[in-house]
C-alpha cells in the first residue's frame, strides 16, 4: 500500500508540473525517473527503490524512443527534399478562392500527410504553406490554421508511425506479448473518427472560428528585388509574361523586362536570354527560383546542383553603419566567392530598390536575401559587416532525392504492414538511409530530433513498469472492472477512454499513453477482452487533445500565427474531443469483435 501512495504522489506532482509548466517537461520526466530509483524505507527496515537503476533507466533504451527519434529525421528529410511542399501546395492553390474548399483541402492534406509523418512535423511543414496561400489571396490565417493542427492530430491516429503515442502503445504491447500493433490496425477506427470529425468541423466547427487580420513575420512580408533570366529550353519562351502562373499570384510583380540590356515592353512574347526584374516576398521569390523556366541572375549561376542541396536556407541580412560593404556594388562584394551564398534579393529601408540588383551600391540599412547551405550561412554569420536576421528552410528541388524519400517511406509502410520486418528495425534503417543518400545532412538530422521530447519519453516510460511491478496497474484495473463491468465490456472501455480523453487535454499525449497503457492492458486481462483493441482505442483517444492549446505541440504552434485564444480551442475542440471519445468507444468493439 505504501508503494501505491508513493506512486500516486509522484504521479500527482508530475501531472501538476506537466500542466503548469513550472518545470520543463523533460526535466519533470527525469525527476519522475529518478524518484522511481530512489531508495526509501520499507516496513522491514530496508531501503529499497521501486525500480532498480537498470529498470529506471530502461526508457532510454526503449525501441519506442529510437523509432520516434528516427521519425523526426525522416520527417525533416521529407521537408528538405520538397516532397511535402510539392504534394500539398499545388492542391491548396487550386481551391484557394473558396473558403469552404480551402478549409477542407487543408484538413485533408494535413490528415493525409500526418498518416506517415510525425504530427508536429506536419504542422511545421504546412504552416508556412498555408500562410503563403493566405498572403497571396488576402485571407485570414485564423480561418484555416486550426484545420492544420486538428488534421495533423486526426491523421496521426491512422497508422503506427502517425504519432509517437501509437508507437509507444505498440512497443508496450510487443514487450508483453511479443507482438506489437500492426501498421494499419489503427486505420478502421481512425477512418470513422475522421469522417465524423470532418462533418463536425465543416459544419459546426468552422462557424466557431474567428476572422482575425493576419500578422505575418517581418521576413515573410518584406518584399525584395531580384533578377531572373529566361534560359534556353524554357517553356516560358513565346509566352507573354502575365500569362505565366507565377506572375498571376499576389506578392510577385514584374518591374521590368530587359532584352539585350535594354528595357522592352512587359507585354511582348518572351525570348531566351530575357531578364526580368522581379519584386516579391521570400516565398514567391523562392517559388520562382525553383521553377525550371527561370534562373536567378547572380555573379555566378545558381545552377540545379545547388538547388538540389537538401540543406538550403534563406536568410535576411542587414548592412550596418560600420560595414565595409557600404558604397560597393552587390556584385563587387563577392558573397558567393567568399562564403558560397547567393544573393537572391535586395530591399532598401523596407522597400524594394528601383534599379538593377547587381549594379546597386550598398547603403546603411539595406537588406539582402541570401540563399545557401546551413554551413555557408554559418560562415556568413561570422562576417561582422552584416547583421543576419530571420532564417527559413528552403526545400530542395532535387527530384532524385524526393523519390528516394518516397521509396523509403514505401519501405517503412510495406515492411511494417506485411510483417516481414519489425517497424522498430525498418524505421531507424530508413532514417539512416536518408542520411546516406544525402536527403538530409548529418548535422540537420541531429538538429531535427526534438531532444526534449526524447528525454521526456525516456524519463516517463519507466513509470509504466513501476505501475506493473508494484501491482498498482492491476489494482486500478480491478477498480475499473468492479465498477463498470456490470454494464458490459463497452462501459468498461468507455470509462477507461474517458479518463484518457480528459488527461490528454491537460498533458502531452505520449505521457498519457505511458500512464494509462498498463491499466488498459490489465483491464483487458481481467475481463478477457483483446489487449490490442484496448490499446488501439487508447492510442486514438489520446490523440484527441483538441480542447486546449497546451495539449499538444500541433495546437500550440498555430496559436500565434492564427491569433487564437484559449476560448477558441475550448469552443471548437471540446465537441471534437467528445466525438472522438464516443466514436472510438462505439466503433472499436465492432472492428475488433469484443
Amino acid at each position: 500500500m505504501a508503494e501505491y501512495v508513493y506512486l500516486a504522489v509522484v504521479l500527482a506532482v508530475a501531472l501538476y508540473l506537466f500542466w503548469t509548466q513550472r518545470v520543463r517537461t523533460d526535466v519533470t520526466a527525469v525527476l519522475v525517473m529518478l524518484s522511481l530509483a530512489l531508495p526509501w524505507p520499507r516496513a522491514d527496515g530496508r531501503f529499497e527503490p521501486i525500480l532498480t537503476y537498470t529498470e529506471a533507466y530502461s526508457g532510454f533504451g526503449s525501441s519506442a524512443v529510437i523509432m520516434i527519434a528516427s521519425m523526426f529525421v525522416i520527417g525533416a528529410a521529407i521537408v528538405q527534399t520538397g516532397v511535402a511542399e510539392t504534394l500539398g501546395l499545388n492542391l491548396l492553390r487550386r481551391v484557394a478562392k473558396n473558403e469552404w474548399q480551402l478549409q477542407f483541402a487543408v484538413l485533408a492534406v494535413s490528415t493525409f500527410v500526418s498518416m506517415f509523418i510525425n504530427d508536429t512535423t506536419v504542422v511545421l511543414i504546412l504552416l508556412p504553406l498555408v500562410l503563403g496561400i493566405c498572403r497571396e489571396h488576402g485571407l485570414s490565417p485564423s480561418r484555416y490554421l486550426m484545420f492544420v493542427a486538428y488534421g495533423s492530430l486526426l491523421g496521426g491516429q491512422w497508422t503506427l508511425i502517425g504519432t509517437r503515442s501509437n508507437i509507444i502503445v505498440s512497443d508496450f504491447l510487443e514487450v508483453r506479448t511479443g507482438e506489437g500493433i500492426g501498421f494499419f490496425d489503427f486505420t478502421p477506427v481512425a477512418a470513422v473518427v475522421f469522417v465524423v470529425a470532418a462533418v463536425y468541423l465543416m459544419t459546426v466547427g468552422r462557424r466557431l472560428l474567428p476572422n482575425r487580420p493576419p500578422v505575418f513575420s517581418r521576413m515573410t512580408t518584406r518584399e525584395f528585388l531580384t533578377e531572373v533570366m529566361v534560359p534556353e529550353g524554357s517553356s516560358a519562351i513565346g509566352q507573354r509574361l502575365f500569362s505565366l502562373e507565377p506572375f498571376r499570384r499576389q506578392g510577385l510583380t514584374a518591374v521590368a523586362l530587359l532584352r539585350g540590356g535594354r528595357r522592352v515592353s512587359r507585354f511582348v512574347e518572351l525570348e531566351a536570354g530575357d531578364v526580368i526584374i522581379v519584386r516579391g516576398t521570400v516565398d514567391t521569390i523562392g517559388a520562382l527560383i525553383k521553377s525550371p523556366d527561370f534562373k536567378v541572375r547572380e555573379e555566378v549561376d545558381l545552377d540545379e546542383s545547388i538547388l538540389e542541396s537538401a540543406e538550403l536556407v534563406t536568410v535576411e541580412a542587414v548592412v550596418p553603419a560600420h560595414s565595409d560593404y557600404r558604397g560597393h556594388r552587390v556584385n563587387e562584394a563577392a558573397f558567393n566567392r567568399d562564403y558560397g551564398v547567393t544573393v537572391v534579393g535586395m530591399a532598401r529601408h523596407g522597400r524594394p530598390i528601383g534599379q538593377r540588383l547587381m549594379r546597386t551600391r550598398l547603403e546603411f540599412g539595406d537588406s539582402l536575401l541570401f540563399l545557401g547551405t546551413r554551413e555557408e550561412v554559418d560562415r556568413l554569420r561570422q562576417n561582422t559587416d552584416l547583421i543576419l536576421l530571420d532564417e527559413q528552410t528552403f526545400p530542395a528541388i532535387g527530384r532524385k532525392r524526393a523519390w528516394v524519400m518516397l521509396v523509403l517511406l514505401g519501405l517503412i509502410i510495406g515492411g511494417s504492414a506485411s510483417g516481414l520486418v519489425s517497424a522498430a528495425y525498418v524505421i531507424p534503417v530508413a532514417a539512416l538511409a536518408a542520411i546516406l543518400f544525402g536527403c538530409i545532412g548529418l548535422r540537420s538530422a541531429y538538429a531535427a530530433i526534438d531532444w526534449p521530447t526524447i528525454v521526456t519519453l525516456g524519463g516517463i516510460i519507466p513509470f509504466s513498469l513501476a505501475l506493473e511491478k508494484t501491482g498498482a496497474a492491476a489494482a486500478l484495473a480491478e477498480l475499473v472492472v468492479s465498477n463498470f463491468e456490470v454494464w458490459g465490456a463497452v462501459a468498461v472501455l468507455a470509462s477507461l477512454l474517458l479518463v484518457a480523453a480528459v488527461l490528454t487535454q491537460l498533458i502531452e499525449n505520449a505521457a498519457v499513453a505511458i500512464i494509462v497503457a498498463p491499466i488498459a492492458y490489465q483491464v483487458a486481462e481481467n475481463t478477457g477482452l483483446d489487449g490490442k483493441s484496448m490499446l488501439v482505442a487508447l492510442a486514438i483517444v489520446v490523440s484527441s487533445g483538441f480542447s486546449t492549446p497546451v495539449a499538444h505541440e500541433s495546437t500550440i504552434l498555430v496559436m500565434g500565427p492564427g491569433r487564437y485564444e484559449f476560448r477558441h480551442y475550448l469552443a471548437l475542440g471540446s465537441g471534437l474531443a467528445l466525438l472522438t471519445w464516443l466514436v472510438t468507444t462505439l466503433v472499436t468493439p465492432l472492428v475488433f469483435d469484443f
